[in-house]
């Protein structure tokens, strides 16, 4: 079986090469996908955990009922929210089909699978820029807020990172590739991307 992990700054495109990667290897692709299946598990609104997972805060966003509610001071909890998050990407690799999966430290969590891992980066001009192109109503906010959010979301993945690995976030020691995207055409850049990810993957499991 064949991983690919992508770890990403936020606004860097790294979930965009992901799906990308895929297309071009024909392999699966894992991201949003996973916080539907917690929401499954938990019987919680998916937005809701999404939040609780990358901001470690509790917004206005509704409860379901069902079993979820009898535990409900539980789940709140981010740790056990990120435990289930754990279970489910291992619950993917024990599927035994080959795949590229986006964020939530599954460099570390799959590492018993030997994947090819890689980080995604930019300055912080790039990154603004790409969530401004990303999000029409970020109109309304300035550069310097952006920047704040920028920072916010990746000290949360760092942080969240920091609890199943010895190895910061971001430090190339941790990957196999490491990809700064300031500046550059992620479409055109991808298949490069793709291309040494399949050479990897070939000198190592064939």
């Amino acid at each position: 079986m064949k991983i690919i992990t992508i770890s990403r700054e936020f606004g860097s495109g790294g979930r965009e090469i992901g799906k990308r990667i895929s297309d071009i290897l024909n392999m699966n692709y894992y991201d949003r996908e996973i916080l539907t299946a917690i929401a499954k598990n938990t019987e919680m609104d998916e937005r809701y955990i999404e939040s609780i997972i990358n901001n470690g805060s509790i917004h206005s966003f509704p409860l379901t009922f069902g079993r979820t509610f009898s535990y409900s001071s539980d789940i709140n909890n981010k740790a056990v929210l990120l435990a289930q998050q754990h279970k489910i990407i291992k619950e993917i690799a024990a599927r035994n089909k080959d795949f590229v999966i986006v964020g939530r430290s599954s460099n570390e969590i799959l590492k018993e699978y030997k994947p090819f891992n890689i980080f995604v980066y930019a300055n912080m001009k790039e990154k603004i820029k790409r969530c401004r192109e990303r999000d029409n109503n970020s109109s309304d906010v300035s550069d310097c807020e952006l920047e704040k959010q920028i920072r916010r979301i990746d000290r949360r993945r760092a942080e969240s990172h920091a609890l199943v690995s010895d190895i910061d976030w971001g430090d190339k020691s941790g990957y196999h590739l490491c990809v700064n995207t300031s500046g550059m055409n992620i479409k055109d850049l991808t298949p490069l991307i793709a291309e040494y990810a399949k050479y990897y993957l070939r000198r190592n499991f064939e």
